[in-house]
């Protein structure tokens, strides 16, 4: 049986774009290519296509997006990269996203039959199928490996194309499969029964994920779907995410929702013999370690670094939308929120202000080892002999005055030079990167060390001293040793 409308033939089937993408703080890019085909009956959808940058053909997921917010008045944007689109890249999967009618850029009227879900879905569905047979057609497809997912809207339009799958499908996901109308207000029963009607109609290996905090489905609801589900199709099995974050409807938009269900998903791949290793990891972002048990996430006190700054930065964290990652380092902190990869963003931050960058807290918990910020620090100065040699030292705020002028107390002197210290001078700073460096042409106030050897020395001598490191001075200071190599 052909699913691909009769006037359709894989000659005429062609992006009418195609771009290279490459993920923020990656470097390994992938195709996009944009897709508009006609269903069977001439409706136009849109829909996108990634593949990854290795040898084809590739089998295909086809992954079907949720429905959030759309309406005749918001059709929602296309569906692209997603943390879901990244599982099967990184596995060597070409990746179809197809917008149903009314949504993005599809032509025609949202699909809806009122309380009659199943039939909903069942409409939809025949669309997807008439787009993705389309695209299997493809060079760069092998149509003999097929996998389809679906989340939300898109996992209960997924669960009745399972009723009918493309040849070559061997498997399904389904991530919190749902929908709902907003006139048809008890609507648990429609969807028991859909459960039900599409698990008698399939064979197919399921993966059916959802969690205990379910914002748009009560616990008792969904299980008593994926059990009559199973009970139709006994190749189902389930992941019971535990509470995940405020909401476990928003699993795939944070990089945490893919430890849940990624081993699973892995195990069935595997099971029903389609790629299920990762041969690309820059298409997903760093995974987060689990909590270190090392501090609560709001206990200030336990911070690697006592000073006003990290607390200030610490404070933003906090207040960011997850993903968020915190990151510090010897001299800097940095923030990474709402991004693609939060770790890695706010590790390249702090990278390049400073040194020992590691991550100390993931969205809602502290991931910190308990490794101690270092408050002895040791540098090497070579000078010529009997030539005086500075060091300054000074604070700023973002407009380049300054924020306080840091202390130093001597704690051991030179024994073959003399030293001067003073709280009371003006320099110019060495910044390297970050907002900072327009500052370095900027005579400010600050601190300044001044050593000079004896005439006759050569070798080493070291000069020890403490240093402010926060507004509040009783805050920890840190202790800096310096060793001048006189030649």
């Amino acid at each position: 049986m052909s699913f691909v409308p009769s006037s359709l033939h894989a000659a005429s089937i062609a992006p009418i774009s195609e771009t290279q993408t490459t993920l923020a703080g990656h470097h390994t890019a992938f195709s996009e290519q944009l897709f508009r085909l006609p269903t069977r009956d001439g409706t136009i959808l849109e829909a996108t296509l990634l593949l990854p940058h290795t040898a084809g053909p590739f089998p295909l997921a086809i992954v079907s997006g949720g429905a959030s917010h759309i309406s005749s008045s918001n059709h929602g944007a296309r569906d692209r990269y997603t943390y879901l689109s990244g599982y099967f890249l990184a596995r060597g999967y070409a990746v179809l996203r197809p917008m149903p009618r009314g949504f993005a850029g599809s032509e025609g009227k949202l699909i809806s039959d009122g309380c009659e879900l199943a039939t909903t879905a069942r409409r939809n569905a025949d669309d997807i199928r008439d787009i993705s047979a389309a695209i299997a057609q493809l060079p760069d497809i092998d149509a003999t490996r097929i996998v389809t997912a679906g989340l939300s809207f898109g996992g209960w339009v997924q669960m009745a194309m399972g009723t009918m799958p493309l040849p070559g499908t061997r498997a399904q996901f389904l991530f919190f499969p749902l929908m709902h109308v907003s006139n048809c207000h008890d609507d648990a029963d429609r969807l028991l029964a859909g459960a039900s009607e599409f698990g008698a109609e399939t064979r197919l290996p399921t993966l059916w994920v959802q969690g205990e905090n379910d914002s748009l489905a009560p616990t008792e609801s969904w299980k008593a779907m994926y059990a009559a589900y199973k009970e139709k199709n006994p190749r189902a099995e389930l992941i019971d995410v535990p509470p995940f974050l405020n909401d476990s409807h928003s699993l795939l938009n944070d990089p945490d929702g893919l430890r849940p269900w990624i081993s699973e998903a892995d195990a069935m791949l595997e099971q029903v013999g389609l790629p299920h290793r990762v041969v690309v990891a820059d298409y997903l972002p760093a995974l987060p370690p689990p909590a270190s048990g090392y501090a609560d996430l709001n206990d200030f006190s336990r911070l690697p670094a006592q000073n006003d700054m990290m607390r200030k930065a610490y404070q933003t964290f906090l207040a960011q939308e997850t993903p968020r990652a915190f990151v510090v380092g010897d001299d800097a902190e940095s923030v990474g929120s709402h991004s693609f990869d939060a770790i890695t963003s706010a590790l390249s931050a702090c990278s390049k202000a400073t040194q020992n960058c590691h991550l100390y807290a993931y969205d809602n918990r502290v991931v910190w080892q308990g490794h101690a910020a270092s408050l002895v620090r040791q540098q090497t100065i070579v000078a010529p002999t009997g030539k005086v040699v500075s060091v300054f030292y000074s604070v700023l705020n973002t407009d380049c005055t300054p924020r306080y002028v840091p202390a130093i107390n001597l704690v051991k002197g030179p024994v073959h030079g003399a030293l001067r210290m003073s709280t009371s001078a003006t320099g110019v700073t060495h910044h390297t990167a970050g907002p900072l460096t327009k500052c370095n042409t900027v005579p400010v106030k600050g601190s300044v060390l001044q050593y000079r050897s004896n005439p006759d020395f050569h070798g080493t001598d070291s000069v020890t001293i403490t240093k402010q490191v926060s507004a509040d001075p009783s805050d920890p200071r840190v202790t800096l040793t310096y060793l001048f190599t006189i030649n």
